[in-house]
């Protein structure tokens, strides 16, 4: 995964009003310093799977607190935020795999 989901996510939470801009997505969410998606851009790195382990928490925490409420608006963003979570998860372990697939890590 590229720092497209990243920015994808930080995307659908300033549209919902949940953050207003990247510096705040990336400390509040990500648990980084407000330039890390700027930072990855640059190098033309990845995310570390310590940041979509935190930020899939995070959905998670909100999806479900969002779920149990009796307001409709409230548990179609608490659908959206557990969608988002779902992605963290897929790109982490896409990363996982990536690592023990290694050949040096391949036990034969």
């Amino acid at each position: 995964m590229s720092i497209r989901l990243l920015e994808h996510m930080r995307d659908e939470l300033i549209a919902t009003g949940i953050v207003q801009n990247t510096p705040e997505f990336c400390h509040s969410w990500l648990g980084r310093s407000e330039g890390y998606i700027r930072v990855l851009r640059y190098h033309n790195t990845e995310q570390s799977v310590e940041t979509l382990s935190v930020c899939a928490s995070k959905l998670g925490y909100y999806a479900a607190r969002l779920a149990a409420s009796d307001q409709p608006q409230h548990q179609a963003w608490g659908k959206r935020l557990a969608y988002l979570k779902a992605l963290c998860d897929r790109a982490i372990a896409t990363q996982a795999e990536a690592v023990w697939r290694a050949p040096e890590r391949m036990a034969l």
